[in-house]
């Protein structure tokens, strides 16, 4: 009785009043955000609060310098603003007042993100919150820039600079340092591990009548959120984080965990309560990732678990590969090691967290930045729309019909043929 698994939607009535409630969700949100739209928007000239984000120094073409500040408003709303001072101190965590031309500024921009010009820019507070705090400590642990940037990037999901990013994609690992669900994962797995022996201990003395997993995913869920906030609430952690909590629910309800209607819920979910992320590419790129592991597991779930370890990182690489070179282009046979160095960012990731925690961060940095010496020239090869539409139509499909997976194979190793070729005659 206990592997017996429930389907999400026993009756097309649920699936109904599923959509009008999201339905429902989305619309006020969307009206909520609009009213905020118009506040924002109510001045030509207006001026407002937001605090600092993230600090960019960029130079133009006639080597004319300026800054780029990521900012956050009280509403949440996350922006671009342009500064051409000459010079502009660090005003990352900073709370500041600027003004800046907002009638220009339309409603999808405001939920996707934009950039525009900020002049009078004053400093109103700056405190270091905890994220700050944590970074700061992160930091000390390292002496090279990039070892600074590539630990914050993978603890904290904090913004990379432009050369650290080359790096790291020309590895073909750029999965591994954005943090998202895989990471969220190995988190859950170790913090299971952690509290499970203490629980035991005192399960056994005080309260046998408990269940061990359901507690400990309990317990689990409500730390995951703490860093969740810590982070930002970042769109790649946000859908991984509410796949986890759906998949609670799930295992309580014993209804099936691995299906793709648990997919379709979530982006349901997810965009109902944040309808911005509609335009975020990491969100798309989580949900993507998730889709394909999915396919492997249902028509590969025969195989022993060791096979699916070694597998599913091929797999989901080679499957991602057409969707990620539509956005980014950069390609060399080196990114062939991506597989390989997921298996070992297992082992990896968990053990530079607790090197950090303890302040022993630095112990490998000689190790991390021998792999990142290599001189790896790279081209820039783009997917053409019409494939990744083709591409991502066979992967709904096969879905339903296994000669699509079939067909969506061959697509790809023909995609991969293509990258091949073009890196070596141009």
């Amino acid at each position: 009785m206990d592997d017996l698994k429930l389907s999400l939607f026993s009756k097309k009535r649920d699936i109904f009043l599923s959509v009008i409630f999201l339905s429902f969700i989305l619309f006020l949100n969307l009206f909520v955000k609009y009213q905020n739209y118009r506040d924002f928007t109510s001045y030509k000239y207006k001026q407002t609060t937001a605090i600092v984000i993230n600090q960019f120094y960029k130079t133009t073409k006639t080597k004319k310098s300026y800054f780029i500040l990521k900012l956050k408003d009280k509403t949440g709303v996350i922006f671009y603003g342009i500064s051409w001072k000459k010079s502009l101190k660090d005003l990352k965590n900073c709370k500041i007042r600027f003004r800046f031309r907002s009638d220009k500024i339309g409603f999808k921009n405001y939920l996707k993100g934009f950039f525009v010009p900020i002049y009078k820019v004053k400093i109103i507070s700056c405190k270091n919150g905890i994220k700050s705090i944590i970074s700061s400590y992160i930091s000390k642990q390292h002496k090279t820039v990039f070892l600074k940037e590539l630990f914050c990037t993978l603890f904290l999901g904090d913004s990379i600079s432009k050369n650290a990013r080359k790096k790291i994609q020309n590895l073909g690992i750029s999965h591994l340092v954005a943090i998202s669900g895989f990471h969220l994962g190995v988190l859950s797995t170790i913090l299971f591990l952690i509290f499970s022996p203490f629980y035991k201990f005192f399960q056994d003395r005080h309260f046998p009548y408990r269940n061990l997993k359901l507690d400990l995913m309990a317990l689990t869920w409500a730390i995951l959120f703490c860093y969740l906030y810590i982070v930002g609430f970042l769109p790649s952690l946000l859908r991984a984080y509410v796949m986890l909590s759906i998949g609670y629910f799930f295992y309580i309800r014993h209804i099936e965990i691995i299906s793709f209607q648990s997919i379709v819920l979530t982006i349901l979910i997810v965009l109902s309560f944040y309808p911005q992320l509609l335009y975020s590419i990491s969100f798309w790129f989580s949900i993507s990732g998730v889709f394909y592991i999915f396919i492997f597991l249902y028509y590969f779930k025969s195989l022993k678990p060791w096979q699916i370890f070694i597998l599913v990182g091929l797999w989901v690489y080679f499957m991602m590969m057409p969707i990620a070179h539509y956005i980014f282009g950069s390609f060399n046979p080196y990114q062939l090691l991506s597989p390989l160095l997921s298996a070992i960012f297992t082992i990896f990731y968990p053990l530079e967290l607790f090197l950090h925690i303890f302040g022993y961060g630095g112990v490998l940095d000689g190790v991390v930045l021998k792999l990142f010496s290599f001189d790896i020239s790279s081209v820039e090869i783009k997917t053409p729309l019409w494939f990744l539409i083709l591409f991502i139509s066979t992967s709904i499909l096969s879905v339903y019909k296994k000669i699509f997976l079939y067909i969506l194979i061959i697509l790809d190793m023909l995609f991969f043929a293509y990258l091949l070729y073009r890196y070596t005659f141009g």
